[in-house]
């Protein structure tokens, strides 16, 4: 394993935090990592389903200035744990809460330079519950069939999170469903 022989941090906000490594490798190279950091544990991306249905969400994102599809997320608050985050989640963006949650993959995002994790998990027996959440505006639930997946993703017209993609896929996997 490389050897981390410094490690600073050159930036922060009230979301991230940018350190600096520097690195030495077996064979002596020396080079300088930056990595992103979240200010949190970590977040959750739920994939909520309803019979043979996924409910997605479309959001603004920021930091494409579109509106997107994705699945209730958001980070863990502190002394909550996954599956609490996510049934939170589920109630402040679409509206239910689930009796059945099952944390099925984590996914790192970008781990060359952020040590993000995103703990996906699958909610089932939905049951309408809401809480007050922290979205600047109403979120739009989007259904869509398990049939008809293959259509909402390979459609360009559709904006999807890559994450959520990956979760439709680790569903897939998950479920033994032919998508």
């Amino acid at each position: 394993m490389p050897t981390i022989k410094n490690k600073k941090i050159i930036s922060k906000t009230s979301l991230f935090k940018i350190t600096e490594l520097d690195i030495e490798f077996n064979n002596n190279v020396k080079r300088k990592y930056e990595v992103i950091s979240g200010s949190g544990r970590g977040a959750v991306m739920v994939i909520p389903v309803q019979g043979k249905k996924l409910l997605f969400i479309k959001e603004y994102a920021a930091g494409i200035d579109k509106y997107t599809l994705s699945f209730p997320k958001g980070r863990i608050d502190k002394n909550e744990e996954i599956l609490e985050a996510a049934n939170r989640e589920l109630q402040e963006e679409i509206g239910h809460k689930a009796n059945k949650l099952s944390n099925i993959f984590t996914l790192d995002l970008a781990p060359g330079y952020i040590d993000h994790k995103t703990y996906i998990v699958l909610a089932e027996e939905l049951n309408p519950s809401k809480l007050e959440g922290d979205e600047p505006e109403a979120l739009e639930v989007v259904e869509c069939k398990f049939s008809n997946l293959n259509n909402l993703i390979c459609n360009p017209k559709n904006n999807i999170e890559a994450r959520a993609i990956a979760c439709v896929y680790l569903l897939q996997n998950h479920l033994n469903l032919k998508i």
